[in-house]
């Protein structure tokens, strides 16, 4: 399965900027057009949301937690424009190279799917920014499982590539059947 996100490079600058522009972990919505053909999906920005302080329940060096009132708020925006949320945070202090924490994936376990309902099916991106790299995870398939994001590609040229620290380090959970990863 090959992913891609497409970013104007002015909208990329923006995205980093707002990211990576203290201590603090931050957060900004992509909403992006989604387009499938064959084993490739890209998702293309439309628009995009930075969050502020008032959309934030914890909002720390370490961990954020955004509002029941914000994350409607940008499930209905990408419902009202035909879009899906591709979420960007950031870890600052990270210069270990991008990994989405433990947290990151609990917290994805409970929302993408109930986004992924409530937008009826429609794909899911998450994006972690650091000082020295990015990693993305996109949910696109019907088993709900994550993969791997190829790139960011930039309007004229150039692409992001993830770490995918996050994907080849997936936790295994042991079932009675046997190992599953998460």
């Amino acid at each position: 399965m090959t992913v891609y996100l497409d970013l104007q490079s002015g909208l990329k600058v923006n995205l980093w900027a707002h990211l990576l522009q203290n201590r603090i972990e931050q957060v900004a919505i992509v909403f992006a057009a989604v387009i499938v053909k064959s084993n490739t999906t890209t998702f293309i920005a439309k628009d995009a949301y930075f969050a502020g302080p008032d959309d934030f329940e914890i909002h720390s060096e370490f961990h954020v937690e955004m509002t029941d009132d914000a994350r409607a708020r940008i499930i209905k925006n990408a419902w009202d424009s035909g879009t899906t949320p591709v979420e960007f945070h950031s870890h600052p202090g990270d210069y270990w190279g991008a990994m989405f924490s433990p947290s990151d994936m609990h917290g994805f376990s409970e929302y993408v799917p109930q986004c992924r309902w409530r937008l009826r099916g429609q794909p899911y991106l998450a994006v972690v920014v650091s000082p020295i790299g990015m990693d993305a995870l996109a949910w696109v398939g019907a088993d709900g499982e994550p993969s791997s994001l190829t790139a960011i590609r930039l309007a004229g040229g150039g692409e992001v590539v993830p770490t995918n620290k996050t994907i080849d380090n997936l936790i295994l959970e042991f079932t009675e059947y046997g190992p599953r990863t998460l």
